[in-house]
């Protein structure tokens, strides 16, 4: 039977391009079910259908159990619970010559279970819903989902095991160094390699709180070695057994780092720096020499103070006034393209919408990452796109998923779409008052904490600008731009001050106050107040809020909910060219100090040490099935589902 490539997730068949074959379809391996299933390869004792599983414990009867935080829901958890609570996966092998020994031995003998199996030649095997907690991961099993991947493990002690093509096809093997043990491994096979990584971008789309991130022992350098209980507790993304607890060396070489790293895309630019690509380049990769990456970065910043005549940062949209502004304004040619400069989600859309000032069109991405061994969290803001509804070949993220079942032209609309670096998200429309309007979009990079007071030596200074509401009333802004002291910024002393280089003594701050995107504080009644706006009428204000800015808003109360956004709009917000070549020059720091992963001679290797197991070896399974799982847990019990879909934890569930 050819594989569905359905996965069940919460009781709902989400298709992915991937070969699975989940629990509903042959061979049925339901780890539901409590009773052994017959499998081509026996367990000890021989499996009878019908029969409870082989020689357990009289307390483990079910091979699976209930994930605290869904309880309430019993069998039947919704979806959106369940694709929020999940927070890792974790990477086993199995021990096994196939997935159908692996289920025999691991499922029916010992009454364990495992989310996914992938065989020797790539089939994937679902054996129980995503909303469920299967028995592989200990106290780990809370927030996670597991696969075994089929692999005998061991090369030193059955170095021929594959040679007669009975077990499987023949593997390279590859040494690794785990807890200091320098073990000689069977690698896996290319076709299990492909439908991983398969089977995992199938699921970003599904599971948002599950990033393409892995466990560091220093900044990119993969751990392998068993993490600290609080770090491997609060960890979100891709970890090994070995990384939960020293009693396991699976997954064995399997390169963590490799594999998020061909999962996130390569980080980009948003836009070409120079306005237009370099001769074979169909993306604006970000160099990895640094001197390259600082020109690139040089570029960009002339986009915005040499070229685009306002936008600026952190004051001036459209090139006058105080009134913050979070992003820059890029110039560029007319439907050129946009990217995503990093992996991320994107979260809300809106296109077909113009405006007196242009394009109202915007795309807005979260995105998930880590910095060194801290994780961080940010949204990028695409404003003044171009329409895409009148697009021949509209963005991939327009052609499936939220948007194409509910996109309506002109609305914002709420989404939760996967994208990976280097992707199309837009193209570049027009905006700006009528007498400038040119080719632009705006660039905004904020966040709800601030991001990098951790980082050794930040550059990053805090302007807290909340008090001043929609205007900024910092003097260490505003006085260096206020060329005739007088309190206000005009266009040609914005003009002078950013377009003259200036700008640079402003790159690193980071802003606190209100988006300009949330209706709230009143436009109208701010702008009445300060003296900026006195040589309007009451009557004009009104007429430039209804015109220029209110059909640009989309944050308001459900847009906040969603995206996990503040209802008031208080953000702290970054100049986005800084951002971009700072966090990206963090990356290139971080790889150099790594530099190439030591060498392990495979002559040092030795068969694993005793005590040291892989799934085949754990006959107990002390280290896949825990206490917490058959006992109550006051966790996230006081939460409605929409908390919990938000991701928030009651107070009682501190790391």
């Amino acid at each position: 039977m050819k594989p569905s490539g359905n996965v069940i997730i919460g009781g709902q068949v989400v298709h992915i391009d991937a070969p699975v074959v989940n629990f509903r379809e042959p061979p049925y391996w339901d780890a539901t079910r409590e009773y052994c299933i017959p499998t081509v390869t026996d367990p000890s004792p021989a499996c009878k259908a019908g029969v409870p599983y082989g020689n357990l414990p009289a307390p483990y009867t079910k091979r699976y159990a209930l994930r605290p935080a869904l309880r309430r829901y019993g069998m039947n958890p919704p979806p959106d619970a369940v694709k929020a609570v999940i927070k890792q996966f974790v990477v086993h092998h199995d021990g096994c010559s196939s997935s159908d020994m692996c289920f025999s031995v691991v499922q029916n003998e010992r009454g364990l279970s495992v989310h996914f199996m992938i065989d020797n030649d790539g089939t994937i095997y679902q054996t129980i819903d995503l909303g469920l907690m299967a028995y592989h991961a200990s106290e780990w099993n809370i927030n996670s989902i597991g696969v075994e991947l089929c692999n005998r493990g061991d090369a030193k002690k059955e170095p021929n095991y594959y040679s007669s093509g009975k077990f499987g096809p023949k593997r390279d093997v590859k040494p690794c160094k785990i807890n200091g043990n320098t073990i000689l491994a069977f690698d896996y096979t290319p076709q299990q390699y492909d439908s991983f990584m398969r089977l995992a971008r199938g699921l970003q789309r599904a599971l948002p709180n599950l990033p393409a991130e892995f466990p560091q022992s220093s900044a990119g350098v993969q751990s392998w070695d068993t993490m600290p209980p609080s770090a491997s507790f609060s960890f979100s993304g891709y970890i090994g057994h070995y990384h939960l607890t020293n009693q396991k060396w699976d997954p064995g070489p399997f390169d963590f780092k490799e594999f998020c790293r061909k999962l996130r895309g390569a980080n980009c630019f948003a836009v070409f720096p120079r306005g237009e690509p370099k001769k074979d380049q169909d993306r604006p990769l970000v160099p990895e020499k640094p001197g390259d990456l600082a020109d690139d970065t040089t570029e960009l910043f002339k986009l915005n103070e040499q070229r685009a005549d306002g936008g600026y940062f952190p004051v001036g949209p459209w090139g006058e006034s105080r009134l913050w502004h979070g992003g820059v304004h890029l110039v560029g040619k007319e439907n050129a393209p946009v990217f995503s400069p990093f992996p991320g989600r994107i979260v809300a859309a809106r296109m077909g919408k113009t405006s007196s000032v242009g394009s109202a069109n915007f795309v807005l991405m979260r995105h998930d990452m880590s910095l060194g061994t801290s994780r961080v969290q940010f949204f990028s803001l695409y404003m003044h796109l171009a329409d895409e509804l009148r697009a021949d070949k509209p963005p991939e993220w327009m052609t499936k998923g939220a948007w194409k079942e509910v996109g309506k032209p002109g609305e914002v609309v709420l989404l939760d779409e996967p994208v990976d670096a280097g992707i199309v998200i837009g193209h570049i429309g027009k905006a700006g008052p009528p007498e400038s309007s040119k080719a632009q979009i705006h660039l905004e990079f904020f966040s709800t904490s601030e991001l990098f007071t951790a980082v050794p030596s930040s550059p990053w200074t805090l302007v807290d600008g909340t008090a001043g509401g929609r205007f900024c009333d910092a003097p260490q802004i505003n006085d260096p731009i206020d060329a005739d002291k007088n309190g206000v910024l005009d266009k040609s002393e914005l003009s002078q001050f950013f377009g003259g280089g200036n700008g640079t003594q402003l790159h690193f701050m980071v802003t606190l106050h209100v988006s300009e995107w949330t209706a709230e504080p009143s436009w109208s009644e701010s702008l009445r107040i300060p003296k900026d706006f006195k040589k309007y009428k009451a009557a004009d204000i009104d007429q430039l809020v209804a015109d220029q800015i209110t059909p640009l808003l989309w944050w308001d109360g459900t847009v906040a909910a969603h995206c996990r956004l503040p209802s008031d709009g208080v953000v702290y917000h970054y100049h986005p060219v800084t951002f971009l070549g700072w966090f990206n020059q963090q990356l290139l720091d971080a790889a150099a100090q790594a530099g190439s992963a030591p060498v392990i001679n495979a002559a040092d290797a030795k068969e694993v040490p005793k005590g040291i197991l892989d799934d085949l070896g754990d006959k107990d399974g002390t280290s896949m099935r825990s206490s917490a799982e058959v006992t109550d847990d006051p966790c996230n019990q006081k939460l409605g589902l929409q908390e919990l879909v938000m991701g928030f934890d009651a107070p009682e569930c501190g790391p």
